[in-house]
């Protein structure tokens, strides 16, 4: 069974347009980049250097199935099939790298530097590694399969006869590539988790050491709430353990109640030459204490927004892998175990999801930088409403006040030098 040709001239209409709007969203993202620095976090840098694949696949798929009808043999149609072998893959090499980095920084706490010291062995690895095979296969001809570079009914790429390099170097490294940043994935959310019930509890347990590491979107440090009692031997005890014990008797003239978080420190503290009543001390105790609280409450509500927050652009990322693959991979093991058989609904999902890898990641890029997009809606209003006044009006509104203000304030000037002269010059 074969496709017909409206089938076939649907597929090429779908894939081009797929095609044109990620390389709108790869455009978008490659000139705010460049554009501005605030565009440049570093999960944004990863996005960026993915975005050149992306951009060199679209090529290949806005190409759709012309480099078929020129011939298997012809220069387009190679050269289609090279760029597909190379650059489709990077995208889900590139997601790996971002969920390296969360490995990165929630287990060994790589801060941002550290991180872009490694950005040229992810550019060496998501696009040196899968140039190798492509390349490859410009060189491999046999008389029974003829060249690699063929036919694959959506466009020019590993031909048919060569079906099982399409599971070995092209969809059986990417699920192995998928399978591994799920894993990531899985284990930091497990970490988020049972950081996020420690941060629920902080109010009933004796003192917190939450230890979540920096991530690429926020700096996070750990959160520790201690009680020190200042007398000429300080000692540390736990709130809960003053609350079993009683309050410091009237021999310790002054208390200091702590918070640490990140690199931010409050602290409450009583002259120490105020000795204060025992009833006293239980009133500043109290407060002391709701003031502690609170200050718990903001930083747990401030650690789990950042943590969720960067957990979830992670996360975005490997959805949109997945929505990428699971179609056309569902489609080529298809093809694969039934080789004659043509599904047209299972191609036409593949043309649609492949081209919009780009797509999805300019959506992901623009969620992340939304802040960022909107300082730079605030400033290109500005520019605009500054162009909507008559260009006679800003050249002839200085002049006025240059006229006005020399008219207005000589004669006064002359006159005053004037006066004065006669003064100096009479006598007496």
């Amino acid at each position: 069974m074969t496709l017909s040709e409206k089938q076939i001239s649907a597929i090429s209409v779908t894939e081009r347009v797929c095609s044109t709007i990620s390389l709108i969203g790869t455009f978008v993202i490659v000139a705010t980049f460049i554009g501005s620095s605030a565009f440049r976090k570093p999960i944004n840098r990863l996005v960026f250097y993915a975005s050149w694949g992306n951009m060199m696949a679209n090529i290949a798929t806005i190409i759709s199935a012309n480099g078929i009808h020129q011939g298997v043999d012809n220069s387009l149609c190679q050269f289609q099939g090279f760029l597909i072998q190379w650059f489709m893959p990077a995208d889900a090499l590139w997601t790996f790298a971002m969920a390296c980095n969360v490995y990165l920084t929630f287990f060994h706490k790589y801060n941002s530097e550290q991180l872009r010291k490694l950005e040229w062995k992810y550019v060496l690895c998501c696009y040196g590694v899968p140039f190798i095979p492509a390349f490859a296969f410009f060189f491999i001809q046999t008389q029974a399969r003829g060249r690699i570079y063929g036919s694959a009914i959506l466009w020019c790429w590993v031909s048919i006869r060569w079906d099982f390099l399409r599971i070995a170097t092209f969809y059986g490294p990417v699920w192995l590539i998928v399978s591994l940043t799920f894993a990531i994935y899985l284990r930091a959310g497990a970490v988020i988790y049972q950081k996020r019930r420690q941060l629920r509890e902080l109010g009933g347990i004796d003192s917190l050491d939450v230890d979540i590491p920096e991530s690429p979107f926020v700096m996070l440090t750990g959160i520790q709430v201690t009680r020190e009692i200042a007398c000429s031997a300080p000692e540390r005890r736990s709130l809960s353990a003053d609350g079993a014990r009683g309050l410091p008797s009237p021999a310790f003239r002054s208390y200091t109640v702590t918070i640490e978080g990140g690199s931010q420190q409050s602290e409450l503290q009583r002259p120490s030459s105020q000795i204060p009543s025992s009833s006293f001390q239980k009133e500043s105790a109290g407060k002391a204490r709701s003031d502690v609280v609170d200050s718990q409450r903001r930083a747990t509500t401030e650690t789990n927004s950042a943590t969720w927050a960067y957990y979830k652009y992670a996360m975005l990322f490997f959805i949109a892998l997945l929505v990428t693959w699971v179609p056309s991979t569902i489609n080529r093991v298809y093809s694969l175990a039934r080789p004659n058989d043509f599904n047209f609904n299972l191609n036409y999902a593949s043309s649609f999801v492949l081209p919009l890898q780009g797509f999805w990641n300019s959506l992901i890029y623009v969620s992340i930088s939304w802040p960022a997009f909107k300082a730079l809606g605030s400033d290109i209003r500005k520019r605009l409403r500054s162009w909507h006044v008559p260009y006679s009006t800003r050249q002839l509104q200085p002049i006025h006040h240059r006229k006005t203000s020399q008219t207005s304030l000589t004669p006064h000037l002359l006159q005053a030098d004037n006066e004065e002269n006669r003064r100096r010059s009479w006598p007496g």
